[in-house]
């Protein structure tokens, strides 16, 4: 038998710092430390906001700052392409929201947009998902459908047990469900219900998220989405709360089709029209909510958005 090499153990090297320069001075950015085991461990942390820290000698580093730095570092190539990943990695709707949502958490506004401002200690959260209210009730069951993911969630929930899945709390006060868009439309529906569209579909897993805590008439609740002026293929007029009822009761209807309808699935039917009316839905564009913000890094990232997702 041949004896496998052994190597001798090595101390392991500690990570690349990324180092960026502030007017307070010289800061580490623990989202641009690279390990040498995985040297571009970096690119899933510009996905997610979970574990992000940053700290310059004085104050939290912003959001944007860091992004804005990663892209410059990215820029290593002689003509096209210039950067090492794609652009939109970065410069994307997801980020767009995350940083808008963290500015009306930050400098709560005097604005006119009726979800605004944020209650006092609401969670601000983003690629949640809200549960279905049309979930299989047996393998293999062709009426119902996934959870759905949304781009933005803020209010009185947890995440308990779950990575993602958003679970109002019970005395909540506050939901508000905001979907990004910026040249793409809603989508018009799932593999098990083609005609049931993103907002519409939204909308049913909020009011059953709201259902399961037991309705009362002492909360507050929104969806919102927000897409681009330039974007001709979102159209507010063609999602009333009259086409949303449509919507649902439809989709309704298919799942529980000629069958009795299972005890889970009994708060829903009965309650979900209550729960529909007090739902308040709004189209805004991008550049409407960055006019009232009045930030020049937000626009600058918001115009570097357009120009890669054109």
């Amino acid at each position: 038998m041949v004896g496998a090499m052994v190597r001798p153990a090595q101390a392991p090297k500690p990570p690349i710092k990324r180092l960026w320069r502030l007017e307070t001075g010289w800061s580490y950015s623990p989202l641009l430390a690279r390990s040498p085991a995985k040297p571009w461990a970096w690119l899933p942390a510009v996905r997610s906001l979970g574990g992000y820290t940053a700290t310059t000698p004085e104050k939290g580093a912003r959001m944007l700052e860091e992004l804005f730095s990663l892209y410059q570092d990215g820029l290593i190539n002689q003509g096209h392409p210039k950067c090492l990943f794609a652009e939109t990695l970065i410069f994307n709707e997801g980020w767009l929201l995350r940083s808008v949502l963290k500015e009306w958490q930050a400098h709560p506004p005097g604005s006119r947009l009726a979800f605004l401002p944020f209650p006092a200690g609401a969670r601000v959260y983003s690629e949640g998902q809200l549960y279905t209210p049309f979930k299989a009730r047996f393998r293999g069951d062709k009426r119902a459908e996934s959870h759905t993911h949304v781009d933005g969630v803020v209010g009185d929930f947890s995440i308990a047990d779950t990575k993602s899945g958003i679970v109002l709390d019970p005395a909540f006060r506050y939901i508000a469900v905001l979907e990004a868009k910026m040249h793409s439309p809603l989508a018009r529906g799932t593999t098990n219900a083609p005609d049931f569209d993103q907002l519409s579909r939204t909308a049913a897993c909020l009011i059953h998220a709201i259902i399961q805590t037991g309705t009362r008439a002492d909360y507050r609740a929104h969806l919102a989405v927000i897409y681009a002026q330039a974007n001709r293929r979102v159209d507010p007029a063609q999602y009333s709360k009259t086409h949303i009822e449509s919507q649902i009761d439809k989709r309704l209807q298919a799942y529980v089709g000629t069958d009795q309808p299972d005890e889970a699935s009994a708060p829903f039917i009965t309650g979900w029209r209550d729960v529909l009316n007090r739902l308040q839905v709004w189209f805004l564009t991008w550049e409407d909510v960055l006019a009232e913000i009045g930030s020049e890094d937000l626009d600058r990232f918001y115009s570097l958005c357009r120009r890669f997702n054109g």
